[in-house]
């Protein structure tokens, strides 16, 4: 009799309960440009769908206790509601002042856990355009709506920090003990630009040093030709006058690391580059010439790497991008009236750099080849960028200069 009268009294109590909700944010209260913009046609998930309102027979069931999604899994913002009945109608609504209009889910939510919670994300309209003018950090509201069963629950509006575009999120901290996190180092391909105006140029003064007669990436088979191909274009930003520059001004974030990076034109009109800035920069044309481009990831650096071949055989190049700056080589205008003396030394010192370049990547390369299979230590990563733009990360489009 007591046990019946108190499963009555629990009963009684979860249909009194009021539904509740609270804004989710997978990047808590930063939102970060570059991962809207270059994210905005990826489908995490692939075939699969989480979300209940989207699964077919085909799609994963729901485990006990789980708390089911509704909406669009692919979005970052979205509100957990608790207290919910099973088959209640609900409405939400969210929208970013000045960056994403008023986005909206309405459904009816099918599926709940034991406290009545679910996930709701609706499918976001962000302002891409407005996006990709921020450049420095500045605070935004975000404003979360909830109807249910035609109530409307108290609205709620949060102050959340819209990050700069040149902040690239590296991975997130999902506890405060930093022992779990979601990597999201692939996201710094997107500044990698193939399609960037001034990369055509480079190209063009790189064939105007006759170091090479053309770009054929691996069409010749001969790593010899691949290694020419890749020297010739460090030789021509060498004679742009890229210089390193240990520049960071990554702004801190709670649960978010992230890196700052200088878009290709901005590095290349500033003539300085840190290291993941030189190493996009790299990335970039090698990938415009049918070269394969990885960006490597160490504690405290980046440096890049490309196959020197397609075969399973081939095996992969570091190339140490910080070393850019050390020569002081004549502009290309300039090759064709210098002595052939000079010419030549020029091309022997530049190459010279080049090759101890590739020996420090090498090096790197070997020292953390067990770090980069074991994908544990998510500040050691080997980012691919042909299998990054196969996920759908696109390159960020910035202006000319």
């Amino acid at each position: 009799m007591k046990i019946t009268a108190s499963l009555l009294l629990l009963s009684t109590a979860m249909l009194a309960a009021e539904p509740t909700f609270i804004p989710w944010s997978y990047t808590e209260k930063d939102l970060f440009p570059s991962a809207l913009i270059s994210t905005a046609t990826v489908d995490w998930n692939g075939e699969e769908e989480n979300a209940e309102d989207r699964k077919t027979e085909d799609d994963p069931k729901l485990k006990k206790q789980e708390v089911p999604i509704f909406g669009d899994e692919n979005s970052w913002l979205g509100v957990e509601l608790t207290g919910l009945p099973k088959g209640a109608k609900v409405e939400v609504e969210i929208f970013v002042d000045g960056f994403m209009k008023p986005s909206k889910w309405k459904g009816t939510v099918s599926k709940i856990n034991r406290d009545g919670e679910a996930l709701i994300f609706p499918k976001a309209v962000w302002d891409y355009e407005a996006l990709s003018k921020v450049r420095q950090q500045r605070p935004v509201n975000v404003t979360f709506k909830v109807t249910v069963n035609g109530e409307a629950l108290p609205d709620e509006t949060q102050t959340h920090i819209m990050k700069s575009l040149n902040d690239c999120p590296f991975y997130v901290l999902m506890d405060e003990d930093g022992e779990d996190f979601d990597d999201f180092s692939w996201l710094f391909a997107a500044y990698v630009n193939e399609n960037h105006p001034m990369v055509d140029s480079i190209l063009k003064e790189a064939l105007e040093s006759g170091l090479v007669s053309g770009f054929t990436g691996y069409q010749s088979e001969d790593p010899k030709e691949v290694m020419m191909q890749v020297f010739a274009i460090w030789n021509v930003l060498q004679r742009r006058g890229i210089k390193y520059s240990d520049v960071s001004t990554t702004t801190p974030s709670k649960f978010v690391v992230s890196q700052t990076v200088r878009f290709l034109d901005d590095s290349i009109a500033a003539t300085q580059a840190n290291c993941v800035d030189g190493s996009v920069l790299m990335a970039s044309l090698l990938r415009k010439i049918g070269l394969n481009p990885y960006l490597v990831m160490v504690p405290g650096h980046c440096f890049l790497a490309f196959d020197s071949g397609t075969g399973e055989e081939d095996g992969i190049i570091g190339l140490e991008t910080t070393m850019l700056g050390n020569n002081q080589l004549k502009p290309v205008s300039q090759i064709a009236n210098l002595p052939q003396k000079t010419k030549l030394k020029e091309f022997q010192q530049s190459y010279k750099t080049f090759s101890n370049a590739v020996e420090t990547g090498n090096e790197a390369l070997e020292e953390h080849a067990d770090e980069f299979e074991s994908e544990e230590d998510p500040n050691i990563q080997l980012i691919s960028i042909s299998d990054a733009r196969e996920l759908g990360i696109m390159p960020i489009a910035t202006g000319s200069r």
